[in-house]
């Protein structure tokens, strides 16, 4: 069937009225006047074959048919949206953001040193980004609603094609000021029977194995007080003298005058950040911020 009559206008006349439910509504919103409207859907609906409205004195409902167009109608208007983004865009000597997902960790540990980098290298490149956390991202980054993200992984269970390794430092131990302590390294036995912040095991469910073997091979009990999901909250809640916790190097510069932070003697698991994205050729804008960050000056090194 020949469709070329089906233009942009037409869609959103239906989508519109599909939207609102009511022609005098959709009319308002198309800033024309309800029997116009109705004259149009009624055309699009002969031009069709088939009914996309069910219409009463009182209500208006999708067919059948009219729910599946509608989908499909939606579709061909976003796609017509970005197609006049990437015009603008061009004319203003521009690009499309770079849609990027990131872990709030890897802001202190990446993003505040690597955003100012990419806008010196990169002044044109329009950056936006989300947080959430490293399972949010990759689904987002699948779904094709983000075009990368930074996110934090201990042996990662994803396609190497899809991973660029990033940094990596090393864990310390986050303690009280309440505890008085004066050593600047110790053993994980430090932390024998005493309050512990950790993070639930669903976040990150091999690193906290890890961790918990630390500690049974050093036999010290770990007595878990609190379970928080950001490091942030776990420096304040250190800070408040709740109990110790374990936190990446790069947390010690925001929090030293609030938090005693000491060398952990035994070997743990390193904290390794990634750029994740499903389609490397989505966006140029990748591998400049890739390039960035990997050349970012390491204020930790492991």
């Amino acid at each position: 069937m020949n469709i070329n009559w089906l233009d942009i206008k037409k869609l959103n006349y239906v989508v519109a009225v599909a939207e609102e439910l009511s022609f005098s509504r959709a009319a308002l919103r198309l800033h024309m006047s309800q029997p116009p409207l109705s004259q149009q859907i009624r055309l699009i609906e002969n031009h069709l074959g088939m009914a996309l409205f069910e219409r009463s004195t009182r209500t208006v409902t999708l067919t059948v048919f009219g729910t599946l167009f509608v989908e499909k109608a939606k579709r061909v208007l976003a796609a017509h949206a970005e197609l006049g983004e990437c015009v603008s865009a061009s004319k203003k000597g521009t690009e499309l953001p770079l849609k990027i997902g990131c872990i709030s960790l890897a802001f202190e540990a990446l993003m505040s040193d690597g955003m100012a980098l990419l806008q010196a290298h990169q002044p044109y490149l329009d950056l936006i980004i989300e947080e959430g956390t490293s399972a949010e991202l990759i689904s987002l980054c699948d779904a094709q609603q983000l075009h990368g993200a930074i996110i934090r992984a201990h042996a990662p269970d994803l396609s190497p094609l899809t991973l660029r390794h990033l940094k990596s430092e090393k864990y310390i131990l986050a303690c009280p000021k309440q505890w008085l302590l004066t050593a600047s390294s110790a053993s994980i036995q430090l932390l024998n029977g005493r309050p512990f912040i950790h993070y639930p095991k669903r976040v990150q469910p091999k690193l906290h194995e890890a961790i918990e073997q630390v500690f049974n091979d050093a036999q010290a009990q770990m007595n878990v007080v609190q379970e928080v999901k950001t490091k942030s909250t776990t420096l304040s809640l250190v800070a408040a003298g709740l109990g110790a916790a374990i936190v990446p190097e790069s947390m010690r510069s925001k929090y030293q005058q609030q938090v005693d932070f000491i060398e952990i003697e035994e070997h743990l698991p390193s904290v390794d950040y990634y750029l994740y994205s499903a389609d490397w050729e989505a966006h140029h804008g990748l591998e400049a911020l890739y390039k960035v960050l990997r050349n970012t000056p390491k204020k930790f090194e492991t």
